[in-house]
């Protein structure tokens, strides 16, 4: 029977948006650990610089006045305070004041955890401040280039194919497929705008949620992120970013007039740079080589013209993946020229890693394979050598080109790496039937593969099987949670950032080895069991929340602090290009300004907590 106590606290905290959708046992369970206490005005609940109190306080009655920076913010009934010093006991960076007596609940850290678990949207609220603390960082940078600040109805898609709430799933499919389309707007009888569908959608209806092929389509479209013609396009950006969406719809008088996606802006960028004008024309690999080096320009203004650092990296990995496509044809005409002839069955050059994810940095070496077609050809001793001589000359000269050969031979010219489709799909059945440590780590790195340059159906074809080996063995999955587990953020003590020594005696961290790709791992690892076939980490979170896999408040930490560790690697990169220093993924946090340093380790944070809920939900994940 409930005590005194929790009959007059459960009614508070019903009031509370944290807490209006639990259970009356969960309520329960969190009133047992709250604390009742009362401060007088003018006290202080904690002052900055006071060690940790182990605990989170929940304003319950009265006003307080939170001092920061010299700024102050005034904090009400319902208001958790002390939540970022329970996430790493840090002494206390502000100073809490009663402006009117304060009836305060406090929350004991040892108890804290176990209200985690019971009350998710509590951890959210812990993610949220991750999220909100990193973003306090980019919040001022500037947009400048003049294809941002154009209007939203200067690169809009128009008309907007659109389609009544009435037709099925199937009759939309169709039309979408026929037409090559990816989204439709939905109105009604008078062309007002009620919702979006997208392919993705339909896919989500079907598999997710059972409806049949003959459901009207009211199931499945989602409410619009509308924007006006004249929004200039770094808002539509923000907007894309901010609610996890690929498309905006422009509406004038709510009446449909364009669609706007994320590549649709990206594009806009690249066409107006005129980024890729010269690689695509280049005749030699000397003059390919030359466009490389142009990579600084590219980069900072890439870096310098967009708000969000995932975007610049895009369109630095386009510049990458283009010069590595215009090597491969020009490869196929030294064959040809060459007297070794055109290639003897249809082919797709795959690559993998950050190249299939287009999170390519300033210098990224190569991992690259080759699908080939199952043909008699491939039967003989010629078509084999054919392949083999092209995939060796596509990987020297992309070595002369400035990307470097894989150290540990991921590579085309590599036979492991070198397949026909059906021997890359027995060699897929035989890892994920019969896993084993080393075949975790090899899906890892190869299971992020995406079309380079070919007939993309086989690529296409490959993931298919994947996927549906995975659906029925994910033993795989378990020991890729397990390689995953090898790799730390570098936090301590009390989630103080950890620093290695160079040969200079530097205290410096790898950003990409313990932060960036450890996201990437632990997205990937989710997208392969929810069957996710978007390609980029940012694409991935979006979508797990699409999926109700997540929270859209957990996965924000996630990728703003992704968006971080990009945002410090690719401006220290650029600043080494200018300087003519050997590129390195290394920083050295002392270097940092303050606010850089500390959203360095809450983005450390994040990426930790992200690990700790993989590990925590495995045997949910796996089984």
């Amino acid at each position: 029977m409930p005590d005194l106590q929790t009959e007059s606290i459960i009614p508070f905290l019903k009031k509370i948006p944290t807490f209006q959708n639990l259970q009356q046992a969960d309520l329960e369970k969190i009133s047992n650990c709250l604390k009742p206490q009362t401060i007088d005005v003018g006290e202080c609940l904690f002052e900055a610089g006071d060690l940790y109190k182990k605990a989170v306080f929940l304003l319950k009655k009265g006003k307080a006045e939170l001092c920061y920076n010299g700024q102050s913010y005034f904090l009400s009934a319902g208001e958790f305070v002390g939540l970022a010093n329970a996430l790493d006991m840090s002494p206390y960076a502000c100073t809490v004041t009663a402006l009117t007596t304060l009836e305060v609940l406090t929350i004991p850290i040892e108890g804290l955890r176990d209200i985690e678990y019971s009350c998710p949207l509590l951890y959210n609220g812990l993610n949220r401040l991750i999220a909100g603390h990193l973003r306090d960082r980019s919040a001022n940078r500037q947009v400048t280039h003049r294809s941002l600040l154009q209007a939203a109805r200067t690169i809009m898609k128009s008309p907007v194919a659109t389609c009544m709430p009435t037709i099925t799933l199937r009759e939309a499919y169709e039309k979408m497929r026929a037409r090559k389309m990816s989204s439709m707007g939905v109105v009604d009888q008078q062309n007002n705008l009620l919702g979006l569908l997208t392919l993705t959608n339909i896919a989500d209806a079907a598999l997710l949620h059972g409806a049949q092929p003959a459901t009207p389509i009211e199931v499945a479209y989602e409410k619009p992120h509308i924007v006006k013609p004249e929004m200039p396009l770094w808002q539509v950006e923000e907007i894309q970013q901010d609610q996890n969406t690929k498309y905006v719809i422009v509406v004038e008088n709510n009446k449909p007039i364009g669609i706007i996606s994320q590549t649709d802006i990206l594009n806009t960028f690249i066409t107006e740079q005129g980024l890729l004008n010269h690689v695509i024309t280049a005749t030699t690999f000397t003059e390919l080589a030359e466009e490389k080096h142009q990579i600084l320009t590219i980069a900072s203004d890439a870096w310098d013209n967009n708000h969000y650092t995932s975007v610049a990296i895009k369109i630095i990995s386009e510049f990458h993946l283009s010069i590595q496509r215009r090597c491969i044809e020009l490869t196929e005409q030294e064959m040809i020229a060459d007297g070794l002839g055109k290639a003897p069955a249809n082919y797709t050059f795959i690559i993998m890693g950050s190249g299939s994810r287009k999170e390519m940095l300033i210098n990224p070496d190569q991992d690259n394979g080759i699908i080939i077609d199952d043909t008699p050809a491939m039967q003989t001793d010629e078509g084999k050598q054919w392949f083999a001589e092209f995939c060796q000359r596509v990987n020297t000269h992309l070595d002369e080109i400035g990307y470097p050969s894989c150290s540990g031979e991921i590579m085309a010219s590599h036979i492991a790496f070198r397949k026909t489709l059906s021997q890359w799909q027995q060699q897929i059945s035989h890892v994920i039937n019969f896993p084993t440590k080393k075949a975790a780590r090899w899906a890892n790195i190869f299971l992020d593969f995406d079309t380079l340059y070919g007939d993309e159906e086989l690529a296409i074809r490959l993931r298919k099987h994947i996927e549906t080996e995975l659906t029925t063995h994910q033993q795989l999955l378990r020991l890729m949670v397990e390689d995953d587990a090898e790799g730390q953020p570098p936090l301590g003590w009390f989630n103080r950032l950890i620093t290695e020594r160079d040969k200079e005696g530097k205290a410096k961290i790898d950003i990409k080895r313990n932060g960036l790709r450890i996201i990437a791992d632990i997205t990937r690892i989710y997208a392969l069991k929810y069957n996710i076939n978007d390609r980029s980490t940012v694409d991935r979170l979006t979508a797990l929340v699409r999926q109700g896999i997540f929270t859209a408040d957990f996965i924000q930490s996630i990728t703003v602090s992704f968006e971080e560790l990009l945002d410090l690697l690719l401006d220290h990169q650029i600043q080494q290009l200018r300087n003519k220093s050997t590129i390195d993924k290394l920083i050295i946090p002392a270097s940092l300004p303050p606010l850089h340093h500390e959203s360095l380790r809450m983005a450390m944070l994040a990426i930790k907590r992200f690990q700790e809920k993989l590990q925590t939900e495995f045997d949910t994940l796996i089984f």
